[in-house]
């Protein structure tokens, strides 16, 4: 197997740990993370930017909703 392909070999939540567990392991920045997201987007199709879009909309959505939930915990 290739370097460029281990990955491959990886279930799709072990890949999601590995990514998120990445930006804790090299004690990045959040403006690291973003400066290395930013650049990244080159790399990536129209469809990719779009689906990623989406995505970000998600995490956005899901984020609210939290928030909501916790302040109404906290009244």
């Amino acid at each position: 197997m290739k370097d460029e392909q281990w990955v491959d070999s990886l279930a799709n939540h072990e890949r999601k740990t590995m990514y998120r567990n990445f930006w804790k392991y090299k004690n990045m920045s959040h403006k690291e993370i973003r400066d290395a997201i930013i650049e990244g987007l080159h790399y990536l199709t129209t469809t990719e930017l779009v689906e990623l879009h989406s995505e970000i909309s998600q995490v956005q959505i899901k984020r609210t909703h939290i928030e909501e939930e916790e302040k109404v915990k906290n009244v």
